[in-house]
């Protein structure tokens, strides 16, 4: 039988449309009016449309493997019109897998057109939303091939072929991620494939060369925007990638990043660790890390929870604990550059990543003492920038979070040892590198009240840190309270204070202190002051005790304007002249050199709070004393900046013969006396004045809920001054207003009161009567000033009273005493004594009050009669 042929006619309908589009001219284009035939049969005729599609595959197979460009490009045209037209049909699931496969075949050939029309026409298919779900889809191999595509580095149109396998994942992208019932995207194996290739054009061919770490460190201009340090143009660090079509693959790689990280899910490790392993794998995190710094900015921009890249960094910081210190300083670099982004959304997370970073601080510290460290340069280098990581991350945070923060790190500082003496090298070191994050978070932190920061367990720790056994530790210690205190920008001015005539040169702002910090000073200002006597004496005798001097100056000067009310500026003239007092004793092991320091600290500092407190008779006194020893010419005695030290051999006799002069010469000295009736005059109260200031052994157990350790400090040998004001005596007066403010502890007071009254307190004191307890009375105890001199002399003479009762009295009378007192604790005592207090009440009831009141419904009201 002859073989039967399928002419034209025999044809279905459908395979006729199709080919009726194809040119007889190969060189001619698609056929526009059979076109529209075909996409009417085709909307008309859903049915057909999985059949339309894969006649046209078919053709267009057969037309590749014939390399009939024109005709492939007639059959991709063909599709896409389909698509954009049948998109909305039942049946466009079937049209869609012979589409994916059209694809799928033109990829396959590695030629650049076929390969960039097939991209144009995936990313018209990821623009198009179905209305039919598809559970089976899967983007497998366009993933793969457009990845590769995005590494092409060879040939001429390396750059095309990359730009074009961007826009392919981009629109695999859209697909996938719009669609939740398609495969995920976001799955493990195919973000390996995905994030690499963004990554691998994100950095530009020749852009980042590696420079020196100093001027990485500086590719910041003043606006804080970064520099391309290879280029120098500002690289401009904005929540958003630039608006416009992309041109370049650089360009589409940054705006696909940031989509792609914007519609990450929260939490998702498969899209962060690539990127972490890129860096690792191409050592971007040697310093400079500038490709490292641009893309996670671009990720903190873009993603939901930024908070999680900043975990997700630190946990690989982690990691890499064991790495070279470079790998380290990059990743440390990064995170202080992302930091700030999170602002407020770092949340509940706060302190669990500052205590990752002080871990990591410590681990360092604690590898750099070790011998196995290669380099001790690079490991400071990243401890500095991981302190400057907590600062930026700090200045971040609201400010009840940083005091958090700071209270979180004074936390893990190592405490100083009971008996004073100095720390293991270790210890001593992260001290050293605690204090300095303190410092730094304090720089960002501006302060509203003082109590708000300086809690009790806050300030005994800086109190400890600033009688360390450390100069530095010391030192930053008191760069720390400068910077807390300092509210109005006055310690620019104060940092170098000079002598000056009129201390409206310096500009100081000044405002009134406020209550809440009267009250905070009125109860710490003897553990404030103790302190800065004790640092005065431990100022080294070296090249730093100039630098020492200007610190402490500096301190007291901030208190003196920032919370300059009568009780602390006496507090601080008292500080003043025992510094003066232990400046002229021979005795106290200082060389001359010190002691001419700490006179002129207390002239620089009597001069500027005497003109602050604007009495024209002080300010005179401070003036004369000053001028009388600018007088004799010794340079080291003058404070006008524009004399020169003295130098020479004979320095030190000079210095030594200076500080004699100064011991027998009261009229170089400023006055105590003066003063106080300076101040008696002007109406201020110079009661603590009188009273000689003594420097505590145990200072911070001023403090309440004293549960703190002991230290050794230096002693004080302060005389008992003479002049008092009054016809009393000193001590009288010290009895007379010495009054504690602490709220969790005070002894009571044994004086006896004018009045008779019936309350009594204590079963030892039955025969000392009291006043009641009014408003006024306890407005005159909160109001009154602190005298920690006669607390401690009371609780002294109590002390000795039973030291002496158990030394002298014999021992069969302490048992009676002893028996008498559980006598009068005893049980059936205590009930009689309640029985009889109850017939005591009973009676009087039955004879004193009369008959019980009638009910108000019952009283009966007088009738008027008019």
């Amino acid at each position: 039988m002859a073989e039967i042929l399928c002419c034209r006619p025999c044809k279905p309908r459908y395979r006729r449309l199709v080919d009726a589009i194809y040119p007889r001219n190969q060189l001619d284009g698609l056929i526009n009016s059979n076109m529209q035939k075909l996409t009417f049969y085709a909307i008309s005729q859903p049915e057909k449309l999985g059949r339309i599609a894969e006649y046209i595959v078919l053709r267009m197979s057969r037309d590749l493997s014939r390399q009939r460009y024109n005709q492939v490009k007639i059959s991709v045209e063909a599709m896409d019109q389909l698509l954009q037209s049948c998109h909305n049909l039942s049946s466009l699931s079937q049209f869609i897998e012979s589409f994916l496969k059209m694809l799928q075949k033109l990829l396959e050939t590695n030629n650049l057109q076929m390969e960039k029309r097939a991209t144009d026409s995936f990313v018209n298919f990821a623009n198009i939303e179905e209305n039919t779900p598809a559970y089976h889809r899967e983007y497998d191999f366009f993933i793969s091939k457009f990845a590769a595509m995005c590494h092409s580095n060879q040939g001429e149109n390396a750059k095309t072929v990359r730009y074009a396998g961007l826009r392919g994942l981009r629109g695999v992208l859209w697909k996938s991620a719009s669609d939740p019932l398609q495969t995920s995207i976001w799955e493990r194996q195919h973000m390996e494939k995905i994030i690499p290739s963004i990554l691998f054009n994100l950095q530009d061919d020749g852009c980042f060369h590696l420079f020196s770490f100093d001027i990485f460190k500086n590719s910041y201009d003043i606006d804080g925007n970064e520099i391309d340090t290879s280029t120098g143009i500002v690289f401009l660090d904005q929540p958003y990638a630039v608006d416009g079509i992309a041109d370049s693959p650089k360009t589409l790689a940054d705006q696909f990043l940031r989509e792609l990280m914007a519609k990450a899910p929260f939490g998702l490790n498969s899209v962060l660790e690539p990127v972490l392993k890129h860096c690792d794998l191409h050592e971007k995190w040697n310093p400079p890390p500038i490709f490292a710094v641009q893309t996670f900015r671009a990720i903190m921009y873009s993603v939901k929870d930024p908070c999680f890249v900043i975990q997700a960094l630190i946990h690989h910081l982690e990691n890499m604990s064991n790495s070279n210190a470079s790998v380290r300083i990059g990743i440390a670099t990064v995170l202080s550059s992302i930091v700030s982004i999170a602002g407020s959304s770092i949340g509940p997370s706060l302190l669990g990543i500052f205590n990752s970073l002080l871990k990591q601080l410590r681990q360092s510290v604690e590898f750099q003492q070790t011998e196995c460290c290669p380099s001790i340069e690079e490991e400071k280098i990243y401890q500095e920038t991981l302190i400057n990581t907590m600062g930026d991350y700090a200045n971040a945070l609201p400010d009840y979070q940083k005091v958090e923060i700071m209270m979180f790190t004074v936390g893990n500082i190592p405490k100083l040892s009971d008996d004073g003496q100095a720390l293991n090298p270790g210890d001593a070191f992260l001290q050293n590198v605690l204090v300095k994050t303190i410092l730094r978070v304090a720089t960002k932190y501006k302060t509203s009240y003082l109590a708000t920061v300086f809690t009790d367990s806050f300030l005994i720790t800086m109190v400890q840190l600033a009688l360390s056994a450390d100069p530095n530790v010391r030192l930053d210690t008191h760069r720390i309270f400068q910077t807390l205190l300092d509210r109005h920008d006055n310690l620019s001015v104060l940092q170098h204070l000079p002598y000056v005539l009129d201390v409206s040169d310096l500009q100081l702002t000044v405002e009134k202190c406020s209550r809440p910090d009267q009250m905070f000073m009125r109860k710490h200002i003897h553990l404030i002051v103790n302190m800065l006597y004790k640092s005065v004496c431990l100022v080294p005798e070296n090249d730093s005790q100039f630098e020492h001097m200007e610190a402490i100056l500096c301190t007291m000067a901030l208190f003196c304007v920032e919370v300059g009310y009568d009780e602390v500026l006496i507090e601080l003239f008292r500080l003043s002249f025992a510094l003066q007092a232990i400046a002229l004793e021979s005795s106290s092991g200082f060389s001359p050199h010190k002691r001419i320091a700490i006179h002129n600290l207390v002239a620089k500092y009597l001069n500027l709070s005497s003109q602050l407190m604007a009495i024209p008779s002080l300010c005179q006194h401070m003036q004369q004393v000053i001028q009388k020893r600018i007088s004799l010419g010794y340079r080291s005695l003058c404070l006008l900046p524009e004399l020169n030290v003295q130098n020479g051999e004979n320095t030190e006799k000079i210095k030594e013969q200076i500080a004699v002069m100064l011991e027998e010469d009261a009229s170089l000295l400023f006055d105590k006396n003066d003063v106080a009736e300076i101040l008696k005059a002007s109406g201020k109260d110079v009661q603590r004045l009188a009273i000689p200031f003594v420097a505590k052994n145990n200072a911070l157990s001023l403090l309440p809920g004293n549960n703190i350790n002991n230290y050794m400090v230096l002693k004080n040998t302060d005389k008992p001054d003479a002049f008092s004001g009054r016809g009393i005596s000193v001590q009288d007066e010290a009895d007379e207003n010495s009054v504690d403010m602490s709220i969790d502890w005070s002894y009571e007071s044994i004086r006896v009161s004018r009045k008779n009254t019936i309350f009594t307190i204590g079963h030892e004191k039955k025969n000392i009567t009291k006043e009641p307890v009014t408003v006024e009375t306890l407005r005159n105890l909160l109001n009154s000033p602190l005298d920690t001199v006669e607390e401690e002399r009371k609780e002294a003479e109590k002390t000795q009273q039973i030291l002496e009762m158990f030394r002298s009295e014999p021992f069969d009378k302490l048992m009676e005493r002893n028996y008498q007192r559980r006598e009068e604790i005893d049980l059936s005592k205590t009930v009689k004594r309640l029985l009889q207090k109850t017939n005591e009440s009973n009676r009087l009831s039955e004879y004193g009050s009369g008959d019980k009141p009638k009910n108000i419904f019952e009283l009966k009201f007088p009738s008027f009669v008019c």
